[in-house]
């Protein structure tokens, strides 16, 4: 009979250092870490429980609802958080030197792949999940990849489900992958419409591992235009559905709102003023709104907008309501 410790060294022969099968782990290794998403407001929400690094965040929404943008900042997020490597799978073929100077990712900790074949696809990002040097990976989006295999099929041949079961039996390597490196792993899937549902008509391709991988589930609807004083379009709100966490509890119907702006994404101020007033340390009445200084003076702004405005020249207030927040 052989021991535990004679089993572990054969089992962990050859193995990375990572991936080795350990006795005894220390406190704090099995603790899951978070990033940002990016927005002020969220984070909050989350209860600074937002990007988990080594696990799977799953990101929904109709087209165009602001998705990819949102990564590219949550990315950001990771290279600061890291200080490594983020990898943008980008199967879209959006991503550009637009979005990287204004989302400000850094160039030298980010790899953009443009590649449209989900083998492809799915082998690159499981070499690269085993990098110790990889913070992030991204992938853009999951209905954007074809499969070789479904491609080489003709008309006549049974190919149902095929793409479904390439991307479920691979993402749970690559999860695996992340969740011992720490590597933050971000999907971005699409809705679809299935006219036959008797329910919800929306469902989300490429099987059912949407519903059992994810550790959190965002889910985006593109809402109002947001423009500015000259009738320019500058941005949308957003409104963000926590569908599945589990970190927390949320009801999956609510509805939390945050203004997402095409030039930068999440304006901090903006988003600061909200939760001020939401959690009543500023308390609106009326058109005022009147909030606390450092010395328990109270001050005045006439509207959200005022004191936007107020917030921004008086950094000092700004952080003694801010320690407050963090501190509730």
């Amino acid at each position: 009979m052989a021991t535990l410790e004679e089993v572990l060294k054969k089992i962990n022969k050859n193995k990375a250092e990572e991936d080795k099968i350990k006795a005894n782990p220390k406190k704090g290794e099995l603790t899951t870490d978070f990033s940002s998403t990016g927005s002020v407001y969220l984070d909050y929400i989350l209860e600074q429980k937002a990007i988990p690094l080594g696990r799977m965040t799953l990101m929904t929404g109709w087209e165009s609802s602001g998705k990819s943008s949102v990564a590219l900042i949550a990315a950001r997020e990771i290279q600061k958080k890291t200080d490594k490597t983020v990898v943008i799978m980008d199967g879209e073929h959006t991503v550009s030197d637009s979005h990287i100077d204004r989302f400000n990712l850094d160039r030298k900790k980010l790899i953009v792949y443009k590649e449209s074949n989900l083998e492809q696809m799915l082998d690159t990002t499981e070499a690269l999940s085993t990098a110790d040097d990889i913070g992030g990976i991204v992938i853009d989006s999951v209905k954007a990849f074809y499969s070789s295999a479904v491609e080489a099929k003709s008309a006549e041949d049974i190919h149902i489900g095929i793409e479904a079961k390439k991307i479920g039996s691979r993402f749970s390597i690559v999860h695996s992958n992340c969740a011992r490196r720490k590597i933050a792993f971000i999907v971005l899937n699409q809705w679809r419409e299935n006219p036959g549902s008797m329910g919800d008509p929306r469902v989300l391709p490429g099987g059912n591992w949407n519903k059992y991988m994810p550790c959190l589930h965002l889910d985006f609807t593109k809402k109002d235009l947001i423009k500015n004083k000259d009738a320019k379009v500058i941005g949308h709100n957003l409104d963000v559905r926590v569908k599945k966490s589990k970190f927390g509890a949320f009801d999956k119907k609510e509805v939390y709102t945050v203004n997402f702006y095409y030039n930068g994404g999440f304006n901090s101020y903006d988003e600061y003023a909200r939760l001020f007033v939401e959690t009543e340390l500023a308390l609106a009445k009326g058109a005022w709104i009147k909030y606390p200084n450092k010395d328990g003076e109270e001050l005045k702004a006439n509207g959200l907008n005022k004191f936007i405005e107020q917030l921004k020249n008086d950094e000092e207030t700004f952080n003694y309501l801010k320690n407050l927040l963090w501190k509730n």
